[in-house]
């Protein structure tokens, strides 16, 4: 068995030390137990766990700490191959809740129009990422939310940066997305056809 301390190490160290030790198994079966101590990193090791087909079992341990264990039975590729899409993968990052410099009232109010315009295209973005104080624009009170929920329709896939969300205290107020983690974010952004920055 494969242990891993990820005690006290950020997002998104603990997924990316999980993945180097399914690589270093290669084609052989084992078991690789991770050891964190928040439910951020248990999750997103959950996610990248599930995606590769591997069964897991987590456990809770005093003082706020946590195993998660991986079975592998067979051998499991280190990188899960991605279907051919015709359509352009488009990633739109969205580090703040207003858009631009100067004032914030009209920076606001631009960003509430340009996610609406998002709406309105003839091909919906195919992911929206949410970070630092973007995140505050997924919430439960934000004017953007039904423009959020329009692109969710349209087949827009929405993320949330856990780290961000769990700095700002804000995690119990999200309303929509998909809360993942900055290495995941950046395989997105690697993967995409175009990465806007807004």
């Amino acid at each position: 068995m494969i242990h891993i301390d990820a005690l006290g190490k950020p997002c998104p160290i603990p997924v990316i030390e999980t993945k180097k030790a399914i690589k270093e198994l290669g084609n052989q079966p084992g078991e690789i137990e991770v050891l964190v101590d928040n439910e951020v990193a248990l999750n997103n090791i959950e996610k990248l766990t599930s995606g590769l087909e591997i069964p897991t079992q987590r456990k809770k341990l005093a003082n706020d700490r946590f195993t998660i264990t991986l079975f592998l039975t067979e051998a499991v590729a280190a990188e899960k191959s991605v279907p051919v899409s015709q359509k352009a993968v488009t990633t739109y990052l969205i580090g703040k809740k207003h858009l631009g410099e100067g004032d914030p009232q009209l920076g606001a109010l631009l960003m509430k129009s340009y996610l609406y315009s998002l709406t309105e295209l003839s091909e919906a973005p195919t992911e929206l990422i949410f970070f630092n104080e973007g995140i505050f624009l997924t919430l439960q009170d934000s004017p953007a939310l039904p423009d959020l929920k329009t692109l969710a329709d349209k087949g827009t896939r929405i993320y949330v940066c856990g780290t961000c969300i769990d700095f700002y205290e804000k995690k119990d107020q999200l309303a929509i997305g998909e809360i993942t983690n900055m290495y995941a974010i950046s395989e997105m952004q690697q993967k995409a056809d175009k990465a806007i920055t807004v």
